[in-house]
């Protein structure tokens, strides 16, 4: 008689589990991430304190990949981690999964990490390019005002039209003038955004007016 259903498939899970885990302890590097993508993947109930000593990991890929299954396991106890590892470690690409990661959760501790990052001092373009993205999400005026900063003072244009994006999701009457200094902007993307978000304004400013 053969194992019911269930059982077998609860077997097939924990047999891939046990490998994932033994695989975390190889030598080599791209065995201790592959090994970190299968446990993202199962998602045991124990997958936060298993991946979470990956993000002190001496590897800066295995670092990253911790941070990016952190961001898919769906627990919100990941979040501390995840924005210590954005603000703390020493390497850009392995801040840039952490901060990916977050966009998965929503927290005042994310903002907060969202918006110290507007303020860091720059370096790559990524780490920008996904707080840009990711301040839409939260409809509060520091949120706003980091949009702005990155809008009309970052140097670099793909980090602006990341933030043109974000701030038209958020538009609001006191973008006004915002929007008609990115008039001025090199790129003809975000003038086509400002240029949008101003009929927006002018139009809901008619609606009330006439209304």
């Amino acid at each position: 008689m053969g194992f019911p259903r269930n059982t077998y498939i609860i077997n097939i899970f924990m047999d891939k589990l046990q490998t994932a885990i033994a695989e975390l302890s190889n030598s080599n590097p791209d065995i201790r991430e592959l090994a970190l993508d299968k446990i993202g993947t199962l998602k045991p109930d124990n997958a936060l304190e298993i991946i979470v000593p990956f993000l002190s990991d001496p590897d800066l890929e295995v670092r990253g990949t911790a941070a990016c299954n952190l961001g898919d396991i769906g627990d919100i106890r990941t979040v501390s981690y995840l924005i210590e590892s954005a603000r703390q470690d020493p390497e850009e690409r392995v801040r840039s999964e952490a901060l990916s990661a977050l966009e998965n959760y929503r927290s005042p501790e994310i903002l907060k990490c969202l918006i110290d990052e507007v303020y860091r001092e720059k370096r790559a373009r990524r780490p920008r390019q996904i707080v840009a993205q990711q301040l839409q999400y939260y409809n509060d005026e520091k949120a706003v005002d980091g949009l702005i900063i990155l809008l009309l003072e970052d140097e670099d244009v793909y980090v602006r039209i990341f933030a043109a994006d974000s701030l038209l999701v958020l538009n609001r009457p006191r973008l006004l003038e915002v929007w008609q200094e990115a008039l001025e902007d090199e790129s003809t993307y975000v003038i086509e955004i400002a240029n949008k978000a101003i009929f927006q304004l002018q139009n809901s400013q008619e609606l009330i007016e006439t209304g």
